[in-house]
């Protein structure tokens, strides 16, 4: 566990490091203004366009906590991982961006694809993502949003 925390300690330097030395603004991002619910994906089964249109949504737009979190299993206490991304500002344009492709999967309220995120000189991330149909709506699950910390090294709890 000490060694968890000192990596961690590491990682979370690491990324002040890099937001410092490469300009990016968590504290002076703009202000989302959409409005909550924008976005929902609410077909029987959704398709790889879908997917890919609310990760970018999630990731890529400054779109309101409240729009983004009608998107995530874990609601209001998960949207502070789409916020930091998208301040921090590596996956999405100018310096990176995300798609979802094939293979998938569904079994009734669960679908998976899989995600392949790109930054400016980093290695591409590529996982396994879920999503749970949860009250009509396919949400991003909290496993892979946790998935998706550890990967990128966000260091944040995910108790969501």
């Amino acid at each position: 566990m000490k060694t968890l925390k000192i990596v961690a300690g590491v990682v979370s330097t690491i990324v002040s490091v890099a937001v410092v030395t490469t300009g990016a603004s968590v504290v002076d991002a703009p202000v989302a203004s959409a409005a909550p619910g924008e976005f929902l994906i609410t077909d029987e089964v959704p398709t790889l366009d879908d997917l890919d249109a609310q990760v970018a949504f999630l990731i890529e737009t400054p779109a309101s906590d409240e729009a983004k979190a009608a998107n995530m299993e874990g609601g209001m206490r998960a949207v502070v991982v789409a916020r930091t991304l998208y301040n921090i500002g590596w996956y999405r344009a100018p310096r990176g961006s995300n798609e979802i492709t094939g293979p998938e999967t569904h079994n009734g309220n669960v679908h998976t694809a899989m995600l392949r995120s790109k930054s400016a000189g980093q290695p591409d991330l590529v996982a396994r993502v879920v999503w749970k149909r949860i009250d009509g709506v396919w949400k991003l699950s909290n496993s892979s949003v946790c998935e998706g910390v550890k990967a990128v090294g966000l260091a944040m709890a995910c108790d969501f």
